[in-house]
């Protein structure tokens, strides 16, 4: 019974309509941050500060859920696409997509201290939520082929470190955010190039 189930989970998010909007989402995701992030110098406001000017508000929010969602479903995608049926990795899935939801949605200003440390709270769990669910992908990946394990590992490495990297340099800015949605996207859109040669063992 349960290896008809995923035998129909394959089927169905392997149709064609699912197809494209999955890659619908590998490009509106880059494209939709970086031109939400450039409404303002992104070299001095992160997007945050521009979500939180009065004009961007309502933008920010709907920036956030489209973007959350497009995220969850590329990757819940692909998890059921390889059978990777792992309990703790969609919840971390989910719950990063809830994350960045109370991120756009918890207002960021100086009169708001409480809120605005609760907002940069939210976003940096939805970061960690959302590579933690990669993570135990890319490792059960590894149990199938080792080299799997090893490139994914170190893109995903260049994700999290660069964009720790880039505000350390540059600062609290949008470039480390612009840069972490922009690698997050190239490393999907890799990952599902470097699983092709396995289309019949996973």
């Amino acid at each position: 019974m349960a290896m008809l189930w995923k035998k129909w989970s394959k089927e169905r998010w392997g149709r064609g309509y699912i197809k494209y909007l999955a890659l619908f989402a590998l490009v509106t995701i880059p494209l939709y941050t970086y031109l939400f992030a450039t409404k303002e110098s992104p070299f001095y406001y992160t997007l945050s500060m521009i979500g939180n000017m009065g004009d961007y508000r309502l933008d920010f929010i709907v920036w956030g859920v489209v973007t959350g969602f497009l995220i969850t479903f590329y990757i819940a995608r692909l998890y059921m696409m390889k059978s990777f049926y792992h309990p703790r990795a969609h919840r971390l899935l989910l719950w990063s997509h809830v994350f960045l939801v109370l991120t756009v949605v918890i207002p960021a200003v100086e009169t708001l201290p409480f809120l605005r440390r609760l907002h940069a709270l939210m976003a940096v769990l939805f970061a960690l939520s959302l590579l933690a669910s990669l993570y135990l992908f890319i490792r059960y990946l590894g149990e199938i082929d080792k080299s799997l394990f090893h490139w994914s590992s170190w893109m995903l490495f260049i994700v999290l470190f660069g964009s720790l990297g880039l505000f350390y340099f540059v600062g609290n800015t949008g470039i480390f955010e612009l840069f972490f949605f922009l690698s997050i996207t190239a490393f999907l859109a890799l990952l599902r190039l470097w699983l092709k040669p396995y289309e019949n063992r996973i």
